[in-house]
């Protein structure tokens, strides 16, 4: 009976301490000023607006020119970070690393690899 009694505790425990940590918010959340070099000018600056809903990471880049794209997904481990989006028809998959209030990293496109940098912008006051 306390063997059962204990796990029972036990089991308890971890599943809290779980849902605990599952409920923390990213990093990621907010929106990001993204510049991408070697790509045609209405694709070279953005902001990219990173959400959260129902657990589950999503987002939209908007480019300069006006065009909104939603990302297909976003996922965030430690400081890696990868989205995905697709333009005129394509997949450009994206990998950065995040250090504070910067993302720096690359997008597949289908022209080849570019680099790119995602400053956080801050909320006004």
């Amino acid at each position: 009976m306390k063997k059962e009694f204990i796990m029972i505790i036990l089991l308890a425990v971890f599943s809290l301490s779980a849902n605990a940590a599952a409920h923390e918010k990213s990093a990621l959340i907010g929106s990001w000023k993204c510049v991408a070099n070697d790509v045609p000018d209405e694709y070279r600056n953005s902001t990219i607006v990173i959400s959260e809903k129902e657990g589950i990471l999503t987002g939209v880049v908007k480019f300069d020119n006006g065009t909104e794209i939603a990302l297909n997904y976003v996922k965030h481990t430690e400081n890696d970070v990868i989205m995905s989006v697709y333009v005129e028809g394509s997949e450009v998959i994206i990998k950065g690393k995040l250090a504070g209030s910067k993302i720096t990293g690359t997008a597949d496109t289908p022209d080849g690899q570019v680099t790119l940098t995602a400053t956080r912008v801050k909320k006004k006051k």
